[in-house]
C-alpha cells in the first residue's frame, strides 16, 4: 500500500512557500505561435526552464490560500474562485487556512492596460509561468519586465521557473483587464 503525505506536511510546505523571501515573484506570459490544436494545448514539459517566446513579466499582485469546494452551493459558486473546472474557497488569513485544511495557494496578476507596460496590448499568448526569486529593479517591480530587459538579466537574477502552464490562446485587448491565476498545490 502506498504512503501518503500528511495534511500537516502539506500545510507546512505551503506556509514555507509563502514565508520564504525569494526576492520577487513574477508571472510571465509567452508563446505567440499557435499550438497544433489550439483548443488542446500540449502538456508542459517539466524540464522547462524558460517560457517559450517570452512576451513579458508582471509582478504577482496577490496570494490567497485556496481549497477545493467539492460540491459547491450556488452561493459558494458566486463567492468562490473558479479555476480550471473547479470552485475554490479562498482566504488571506493563514490561521483560517491552517484550521480549515487549506493546502493550495492561488497566485494572481492583473494585466491592466493603464499600468502594465511590460506586456503590450494586442498580443495573443498561450503560455503562463511563475518565476520565483527574480532580482528586479524598482521600475521592473512597478511596471513589469519586458522581453528586452529579461534578455539582459544575468541568469542568476532570473530566479527559477517554478510553474509552467500551456493554455488556449488569450488575447490582450485595449478595452479590458485580464486576471491571470496560477494554482500551487502542496
Amino acid at each position: 500500500m502506498p504512503g501518503v503525505i500528511t495534511l500537516k506536511s502539506r500545510q507546512r510546505r505551503m506556509m514555507d512557500w509563502i514565508n520564504t523571501n525569494l526576492a520577487y515573484r513574477f508571472i510571465a506570459i509567452g508563446r505567440t505561435s499557435p499550438w497544433e490544436d489550439e483548443n488542446n494545448p500540449p502538456y508542459p514539459d517539466e524540464k522547462s526552464q524558460e517560457i517559450t517566446e517570452l512576451i513579458g513579466l508582471q509582478r504577482v499582485d496577490s496570494y490567497k490560500f485556496a481549497k477545493v469546494i467539492p460540491n459547491p452551493t450556488t452561493l459558494q459558486k458566486r463567492t468562490g474562485v473558479y479555476y480550471k473546472g473547479l470552485y475554490y474557497a479562498t482566504t488571506q488569513d493563514s490561521e483560517v487556512a491552517l484550521a480549515e485544511g487549506y493546502t493550495s495557494i492561488l497566485v494572481r496578476v492583473t494585466l491592466d492596460r493603464d499600468t502594465v507596460e511590460s506586456i503590450p496590448v494586442g498580443v495573443t499568448f498561450r503560455q503562463v509561468g511563475l518565476y520565483v526569486g527574480v532580482n528586479a529593479t524598482p521600475d521592473e517591480i512597478k511596471y513589469g519586465i519586458t522581453r528586452a530587459q529579461w534578455e539582459n538579466k544575468l541568469d542568476e537574477d532570473k530566479g527559477t521557473l517554478e510553474v509552467i502552464d500551456n493554455r488556449p490562446p488569450l488575447g490582450r485587448q485595449a478595452d479590458q483587464m485580464e486576471e491571470i491565476y496560477i494554482l500551487l498545490d502542496f
